[in-house]
């Protein structure tokens, strides 16, 4: 019944009649700038509210290491994204490759402490092996096996790749 829904039983028993009241609006001038300036009006609204809410907020920055080369860690649109981590430093060379992927995990978790991220929130894992050897891949899985949080398995990526004197470099993404 469209008296029930609010419609006009002009609109729904005779189509020309929408015809007629659209001409009598238009005919009166200012009834017809009304309603146009009313309908600009809430079209501009429409679209400022809708761009404020949709806008993206500017990525959260922490410097790294080299401040003016890279941050240290990243929070954009729900992602937290690290820079390359490694042991220490000053112990390299001459550390295995358990002792930099312990040293590497450790400055992770704290990237994870500082952007109050937890480890189970964890999506990726790429980890850069010096030398893709049996031994050492065990080494760093024996280190790595412990750390990583079973209930929030990230996806991983293991690739040699040339570092130095470096073992072990580790990049991380997590959710928060």
């Amino acid at each position: 019944n469209p008296k029930k829904k609010g419609i006009h039983p002009s609109i729904i028993n005779d189509p020309r009649q929408t015809i007629r009241d659209t001409r009598m609006i238009s005919n009166n001038k200012e009834t017809a700038t009304s309603l146009s300036l009313g309908i600009v009006v809430g079209s501009v609204l429409s679209s400022l509210v809708l761009a404020a809410a949709t806008k993206k907020k500017p990525p959260v920055r922490v410097p790294g290491f080299k401040d003016w080369r890279m941050s240290k860690w990243i929070k954009h649109d729900g992602i937290l994204r690290t820079q390359g981590l490694v042991g220490d430093a000053s112990k390299v060379p001459g550390s295995s490759t358990a002792q930099q992927t312990t040293e590497a995990l450790a400055k992770l978790d704290a990237i994870l402490k500082e952007a109050n991220v937890p480890r189970k929130n964890l999506l990726a894992v790429r980890i850069y092996v010096a030398e893709y050897t049996p031994d050492n891949l065990q080494e760093m899985n024996d280190v790595y096996d412990k750390w990583v949080d079973p209930e929030g398995l990230p996806t991983r990526i293991c690739v040699a790749a040339g570092m130095g004197n470096f073992a072990v470099e580790i990049q991380a993404e997590a959710y928060y």
